[in-house]
């Protein structure tokens, strides 16, 4: 199998998985890796996620010019460029529309902080449930370009995980599909600690 058909078969299993856990409604969110060569394949404008096909993918290179595909990359596609450009280390980042990560966007200002959670250590670097974790919160933007600037100089200043846009959801990287499945995990889950301990919630958000 040729490493785009690898990765895009992956990304079509993790986008139907990710739909059924209530993550990826309607048409939202979107799925990017990079691949071997250096360019990305990211899930098309307006495609469902639970029904994903080998046509639902764009091949682009590192500035977003097409280099295959017959559908229009994500409108979001400069948020995942501009990861790949800051971490070359990173070869996928996962975007999705769940509603733990959305609520706690509109509850927040600027971050939310996530501390003293043993599940903090799913993520690289963190050895001890003794830290904090930082999550920046942007408002949500329709100019695409202005709002790239944004995060980019953002993630410039410090060590980040991921990022949530205001009433949107999170986005999330790794150094595999698999590293930032798990991360989505980790977050899903103590977005939802977090929302339970505001609100006292009996039942999964």
């Amino acid at each position: 199998m040729r490493p785009m058909d690898r990765e895009i078969s992956e990304l079509i299993q993790i986008g139907r998985e990710l739909h059924l856990r209530g993550w990826l409604p309607a048409s939202g969110g979107n799925l990017s890796a990079r691949l071997e060569d250096k360019g990305i394949i990211i899930t098309a404008s307006g495609s469902h996620k639970g029904h994903l096909t080998r046509e639902d993918f764009v091949l682009l290179d590192l500035e977003g010019n097409i280099l295959k595909g017959s559908k229009k990359p994500s409108a979001e596609t400069l948020l995942h460029l501009l990861v790949y450009r800051l971490f070359p280390e990173v070869m996928s980042v996962l975007h999705i529309h769940s509603i733990n990560s959305t609520l706690i966007s509109r509850l927040s200002q600027d971050y939310v902080k996530l501390e003293n959670y043993e599940l903090l250590k799913a993520f690289d670097g963190i050895k001890t449930h003794e830290a904090s974790l930082l999550v920046p919160v942007f408002e949500n933007s329709q100019d695409m370009e202005s709002l790239s600037q944004r995060v980019e100089k953002k993630l410039k200043e410090g060590n980040f995980y991921g990022f949530l846009l205001k009433s949107h959801g999170l986005y999330t990287w790794g150094k595999s599909i698999r590293e930032a499945y798990i991360r989505l995990e980790a977050f899903e889950f103590l977005f939802e600690c977090e929302l339970r301990l505001l609100f006292g919630f009996s039942a999964r958000v």
